[in-house]
């Protein structure tokens, strides 16, 4: 106890050379005693509101500590640490950049309903954003963002989300399927190297209007049979499209000509 109650008045007291030394202290009362002290620096504040190991008060105690009120890393950190409270972080998140809100957004830390919160928040700025910054978010967002921008469908944006990593193949089938989606978005996942080679994704293609005839003629090359015969007496296939079935249908002699 005479050993912890040292460590709490030289948290209370100490310069930034001797408060390095705590501030991965276990006792609660010396991280407190650190947040009060006047000479804890932003890197040490920083160090503190990214552990996940101290109690969410301590964290809410160094959130309202006006020393930090304008410093961007200290609030970020705070946001990064899900032991943060729920109601503090949705305040900061309204003046974090929009590059670290779409890393905020694939960190699994985060509990989910937050998450939502931020994808929420960025899609209310997207209108806002150059063409340029949306390029480049689109390389570092949830799958969520990727398809907000997608629905706007910007060429550039649209070709960024298709090769981004965190881009489903759920979600694109959700895009093909949308109504308002843009006939440019279909056109542009018809020709992608890697969704257009998936068959569910071929499937869903194959049944939108939009789609180019030329791309559908080629997959139905490689359909199955028992799905060609699907399709061809499927009502949402288009017209247009049945005619192909029926050629490659005829060709594997799966039917007689009419």
């Amino acid at each position: 106890m005479r050993e912890l109650n040292e460590d709490i008045r030289l948290a209370s007291t100490a310069g930034k050379g001797e408060l390095e030394s705590l501030v991965y202290h276990p006792s609660p009362e010396v991280i407190a005693s650190l947040i009060r002290n006047r000479n804890l620096t932003e890197e040490l504040a920083v160090i503190i509101a990214s552990r996940k190991n101290i109690g969410t008060h301590m964290l809410e105690a160094l959130s309202g500590d006006t020393r930090w009120k304008d410093s961007y890393k200290v609030r970020l950190a705070l946001c990064k640490n899900p032991k943060t409270p729920q109601r503090i972080t949705l305040t900061i998140i309204k003046s974090l950049k929009v590059f670290d809100l779409a890393d905020l957004t694939r960190n699994p830390a985060i509990p989910i309903t937050l998450r939502m919160r931020i994808e929420a928040n960025i899609g209310e700025r997207l209108p806002a954003i150059p063409l340029g910054i949306k390029i480049t978010l689109a390389k570092r967002a949830s799958s969520n963002v990727l398809m907000k921008l997608i629905e706007e469908g910007l060429k550039e944006t649209v070709e960024a989300c298709l090769d981004s990593p965190y881009m489903t193949e759920g979600n694109i089938y959700k895009i093909i399927s949308m109504e308002k989606i843009s006939p440019q978005v279909i056109r542009q996942i018809a020709a992608h190297r890697k969704w257009s080679c998936r068959y569910a994704i071929r499937w869903a293609l194959i049944t939108n209007p939009y789609s180019p005839l030329s791309n559908v003629v080629n997959f139905l090359k490689d359909m199955k049979t028992s799905d060609l015969k699907e399709l061809y007496a499927a009502p949402e296939v288009p017209s247009s499209t049945k005619p192909y079935i029926y050629r490659e249908l005829l060709e594997r002699e799966e039917i007689q000509p009419e």
